[in-house]
């Protein structure tokens, strides 16, 4: 990161790149809206209008993250904008313009679904880690009670055995206990 640049964490860069086809597709908006108010008739109010209202579309779409829809509405743009030059309601100059506009648009939009695909990968791989992470740590709990299991029992057997030991140790035998003793 170079000084005086905005730190963005990268769980945000997302919404950044959503932000910019938002700004891509309100600017092709601005310039349609600019085309229908130029002095020259490079657009005919009409068509101006039929593009605005195809344009606030992509817009709306755009701004609520439908990038599916605003995608498709580029394509309808883009069909919008080829009828009208056909017809002659666009001049070539202001096509250009509002043609580069539109593939600006449909390059940001592409971002930003690319964006979200790789936000959507990244999160599926941190559930698939997190989950990986819970069942070693169930099966080591698991490990951990089995042997806990298998010590109890050795514990319990081994304090049975060691009963029976001790029973015989008690028994007075030849040699032990003060009965045994010549006086």
């Amino acid at each position: 990161m170079t000084r005086g640049e905005p730190r963005v964490h990268r769980r945000w860069a997302p919404a950044a790149r959503e932000r910019r086809a938002y700004g891509a597709v309100a600017a092709l908006g601005v310039l349609v809206t600019l085309s229908a108010c130029s002095p020259a008739l490079e657009l005919d109010p009409g068509a101006a209008t039929e593009l605005q209202a195809a344009v606030l579309a992509v817009t709306q779409a755009a701004a609520a993250g439908r990038l599916d829809e605003a995608e498709t509405g580029v394509s309808q743009v883009r069909e919008t904008l080829e009828a009208a030059v056909d017809s002659g309601a666009v001049s070539a100059e202001r096509y250009g313009e509002i043609d580069d506009a539109l593939d600006r648009t449909a390059a940001e939009l592409a971002a930003a679904r690319q964006a979200e695909a790789e936000r959507l990968a990244a999160e599926q791989a941190a559930a698939e880690q997190a989950a990986a992470a819970q069942a070693e740590a169930d099966r080591l709990a698991a490990e951990q009670a089995a042997a806990d299991q298998a010590a109890a029992e050795r514990a319990a057997q081994d304090q049975a055995t060691g009963r029976e030991q001790g029973d015989e140790d008690d028994k007075p035998g030849p040699g032990r206990g003060r009965g045994n003793q010549d006086d």
